[in-house]
Parts: C-alpha cells; sequence; structure tokens
C-alpha cells in the first residue's frame, strides 16, 4: 500500500483538498499550460445532490453544547460531598500484599468522578466522601487489565481527597434565554438553533461536492511534462521539512523517517516525488481552470481573508515561514481555488439527491 508523504505540522494552511504547502514565489503565469496539462472535462461533471433536515435530538445537543459553554466552575466547601462530574484533586497510594507496586502512587492527581480514568470502583469509591477525607478502597485489577503482571490482582488504595470542585449549567428557561441570547422567546431561540445547524450542514454537503467534483477533474486531467523549477522546489521543500522535524524533535533523519515508516532515503524520496508531482499538477490545473474560464477575485476578498489569517495570529514573516510563500502570494492561490470549486458546482449535473438526517418537528 504506498504511503502518503507526511507534512509536519507547520503546512497549517493547507487548501482544501490539496494539503500542500505552498512554495515561495512560484507562479505558473509565464507558462502556457496547455504544454504542461492535457485538461479533460471539468464542466458538466457529477455530483449527488443533497437535502438539509434538523432532528429535534440534534438541537437538544446543540444547546446542551451552548450550555455546557456556558458552565461555572466553583471551589466546594470542606463539608460537600463528593458527587458524580466533580473533579477532585487526591493524594492516592496502591497495595497488593500490602506493599507498594509501580504507578499505584501519586500525589495531587486531578480526577473528574466518571471520567473511567481509573479501575471500576475507585472512582465510585468516592462518591459521597468529604474533602480532607481518607478512605480505603478494596479493589481488583480487571482480568484484562492493559498491564499484565496486575491482571485480576486484589489492590487496596487509600485515598486523602485534597480539595474538589463543581461545574455547573445554567437552567434553560426563559430567563436564560433573554439574558444570554438575543432572542425573546424559547421558541425564536430553538428555531435559530435548528437554522444554524441547517446551514452547518448545508455548508459541509456542498464542500462535500466540491471535493468530489475536484477529484473528478484531476482524474481527467494528463501531466504532459512537469515545469522543473515547481518540482524541484516542493521535493526539496519536503525533504527540508523532515530535516527541520528532526531538528526540533531531538531525532536523526533516520530515525524520523523510520518513525512514518519509509524503509529508507530511496523510498521516501520515491514517495516524495509523487507527492510534490500531484501539488505541481494540482496548481497548474487551478491555474489552467482560473484562466480558461476568466476566474478571478476581488480586492475585498482578499483583504478579508488577510485580517482572518491576521485574526488567528499569522502575519506575513509566519505565514512565510510556514508556508514558502508571502501572504500576497498565499492569499491568490487561496482564493484562486475557491473559485475554481465554485465554477465547478455551478456547472456540475446534480444528480439525485441524498438525505441528511431526519426533519425536526
Amino acid at each position: 500500500m504506498k504511503k502518503k508523504l507526511f507534512v509536519s505540522g507547520l503546512c497549517i494552511f493547507a487548501m482544501l483538498g490539496l494539503a500542500a504547502c505552498s512554495s515561495a514565489n512560484l507562479s505558473y503565469d509565464s507558462y502556457d499550460l496547455d504544454e504542461y496539462l492535457k485538461v479533460g472535462d471539468y464542466k458538466g461533471l457529477e455530483t449527488a445532490g443533497y437535502t438539509i433536515s434538523v432532528t429535534e435530538e440534534e438541537i437538544d445537543a446543540q444547546i446542551q453544547s451552548e450550555l455546557q459553554a456556558a458552565a461555572t466552575t466553583e471551589k466546594l466547601a470542606d463539608d460537600a460531598e463528593i458527587a458524580e462530574g466533580d473533579t477532585v484533586n487526591i493524594d492516592y497510594v496502591g497495595k497488593i500484599d500490602g506493599k507498594k507496586f509501580d504507578g499505584g502512587s501519586a500525589e495531587g492527581y486531578d480526577l473528574t468522578i466518571g471520567s473511567g480514568a481509573f479501575i471500576d470502583g475507585f472512582e465510585t469509591g468516592l462518591i459521597g466522601k468529604k474533602i480532607g477525607e481518607k478512605t480505603t478502597l478494596s479493589l481488583t485489577f480487571p482480568a484484562d487489565y492493559q498491564q499484565a503482571d496486575l491482571q485480576g490482582k486484589d489492590v487496596e488504595f487509600t485515598v486523602t481527597i485534597n480539595s474538589a470542585t463543581r461545574e455547573t449549567l445554567p437552567t434553560y428557561d426563559l430567563d436564560y434565554v433573554q439574558n444570554t441570547t438575543d432572542y425573546d422567546t424559547i421558541e425564536e431561540y430553538e428555531a435559530a438553533v435548528k437554522e444554524k445547524l441547517a446551514a452547518n450542514k448545508e455548508s459541509e454537503a456542498i464542500t462535500t461536492q466540491q471535493t468530489e467534483l475536484w477529484s473528478k477533474a484531476l482524474d481527467n486531467t494528463e501531466v504532459k511534462k512537469y515545469p522543473e523549477k515547481e518540482l524541484d522546489y516542493y521535493i526539496q521543500f519536503n525533504s527540508d521539512q523532515m530535516d527541520e522535524m528532526a531538528k526540533s524533535y531531538g531525532m536523526s533523519r533516520e530515525d524520523l523517517l523510520a518513525s512514518y515508516n519509509f524503509g529508507d532515503e530511496e523510498e521516501f524520496a520515491a514517495v516524495n516525488e509523487d507527492s510534490s508531482k500531484l501539488r505541481v499538477k494540482q496548481e497548474m490545473l487551478i491555474e489552467y481552470i482560473a484562466d480558461k474560464e476568466g476566474l478571478d477575485y476581488t480586492q475585498k476578498e482578499k483583504k478579508k481573508l488577510i485580517k482572518e489569517f491576521e485574526a488567528s495570529g499569522y502575519d506575513d514573516k509566519s505565514i512565510k515561514q510556514q508556508t514558502g510563500r508571502d501572504m500576497d502570494d498565499y492569499v491568490r492561490i487561496e482564493l484562486l481555488y475557491q473559485k475554481v470549486l465554485d465554477f465547478l458546482l455551478e456547472n456540475a449535473e446534480i444528480t439525485e439527491a441524498s438525505a441528511s438526517g431526519a426533519e425536526a418537528e
């Protein structure tokens, strides 16, 4: 099975579906792309339609998520009893046959009751206990416990509860709606939640259609030859990324390649070349379709995308370090790609719709 070339987490601005970092000041403007590509059909491609519906369960789950986000956390008083969902800070000592064992003790450990982080009986054994209280839990490790030497063993944990916090969700009622949202009634709020969920589903459905159409357009395109400058750059860029990753992880390049299942440099080089050829093919096709169909973006769209990047903490320097392009170069290819996706969908043949859930009543 052919492995995909691993591209480091530095490539955080990968374009939808491209999953590739961009190059430094690379442009296909000087090429006659008809000499490099044999482009097949990209208009009239088929993709399935969609219908959007939202269930009552999905609405309830979204409201619960918003209540969770508005939850408050308070430190429990010493006389409060520990309950399901509380987070306790504990010291514990585990003993088997009266002797401590490796990994069985800790101090200042934060544990959420009900998380299932400990063996059965540990967390439930703390429910009803109070802060400062010490309790002894006589338990048994599961027969299939991941640590073989503890499987099926009886164990005794002595646990001291140092402190605890409790998360409290707001009550979902009219007061909550009127005081925390822009709506006057529960019905208006829930209608808005439904509309938001539907919009998100539609956006996902459109992205799925566009990704499918882009894949078909790529499949219908043959590369006659690759521009050496761009191809060589990507091959070197991927190799340099591996070196940077190895350095940041304190590993040798050989060990890093092995950790990603590359047998040796020869295997990496082969996958690297395939991946780089795919990147170049994608970029050339973006440029080709944009040129043939007169697709372009506005300065307003450019400024908007730049502001979005900057709002996420990325300036020209960091984008260049992480993608290989300066801000203008990267924004250009990103926006052209989106214009191409929109064009493919606008000119597609939409087949029978597939449902996306049951209609909410």
